[in-house]
């Protein structure tokens, strides 16, 4: 019997939980959350079905601003049931993308983003 060791994880940006404070749309999907992001890219929260590989543009809705990234499908997996306003469920999955070619425009909105995240959490354990 053989035992892996835990693998460290290793990413080139370091991300940060945004928690559906940020929404947006995908390509054809009307309504995104995003879960978290980095310069890297973002994980997204949504109601339909993605496919890996695909290429699409992110619309973020920052406060007082919108930004539109070119990005690329990296993993979509179901991550529960949501109870539409109906009565009906309708599966939920979230999506990590690969941002392509980050714009300065988009990279200034995330740094801008994170730090006003930042001054939140600070606020919050102030508190």
């Amino acid at each position: 019997m053989t035992f892996e060791e835990p693998t460290e994880e290793k990413r080139r940006y370091p991300r940060w939980a945004v928690e559906g404070r940020l929404t947006g749309r995908f390509g054809y999907i009307p309504k995104v959350s995003v879960v978290d992001m980095s310069l890297g890219g973002t994980l997204i929260e949504h109601a339909t079905e993605l496919e890996p590989g695909i290429i699409s543009l992110l619309n973020l809705l920052f406060p007082g601003h919108e930004a539109t990234q070119k990005c690329r499908v990296v993993r979509s997996d179901i991550q529960g049931l949501q109870v539409l306003p109906i009565g009906t469920q309708a599966l939920m999955y979230r999506t990590g993308l690969e941002f392509i070619a980050l714009s300065e425009e988009t990279r200034r909105l995330i740094d801008g983003y994170i730090e006003f995240l930042g001054r939140l959490m600070q606020e919050k354990n102030l508190a």
